[in-house]
């Protein structure tokens, strides 16, 4: 068995967390926009094709950092970073919320701190729900 180098390791750390965000699906792609200002844009007609309720998904990048977005009711949302506030590293999608795998730091669905070694939840990013449309960013 040959040695793995540290340069290895950790890129194929990073390729796994990359892999685990799945790509929203073609239709929810669909219906969320790019807007001004790097933020994002989706009508809450069609935020069903995105998120159901009391469950989150990444949604895509605003300002060039990915966001995740908690629906905890038909027209209620909270967004937030999917960077750990520990270290800066990815979190990733699990069955029952976010998680970095780097160190260990549990988060619930809608980004609330689960377990450390983080001491606080996923930072928040500014949602306005205005004209049937919520904004991100």
């Amino acid at each position: 068995m040959s040695e793995v180098s540290r340069r290895s390791l950790i890129a194929g750390v990073c390729g796994i967390a990359a892999l685990s965000f799945a790509p929203l699906s073609a239709e929810a792609a669909s219906v969320v926009r790019k807007i001004s200002n790097g933020r994002l844009s989706i009508k809450i007609s069609d935020m069903s094709k995105v998120v159901a309720v009391g469950s989150s998904v990444l949604v895509g990048k605003v300002k060039g950092q990915d966001v995740g977005l908690f629906r905890s009711g038909p027209s209620t949302f909270k967004a937030f970073s999917l960077r750990c506030p520990h270290q800066g590293a990815p979190v990733v999608k699990d069955e029952t919320g976010w998680y970095c795998d780097v160190h260990g730091s549990k988060f619930e669905q809608d980004g609330a701190l689960n377990m450390g070694p983080a001491t606080t939840g996923l930072m928040k990013v500014p949602t306005k729900v205005s004209r049937g449309t919520l904004t991100i960013g």
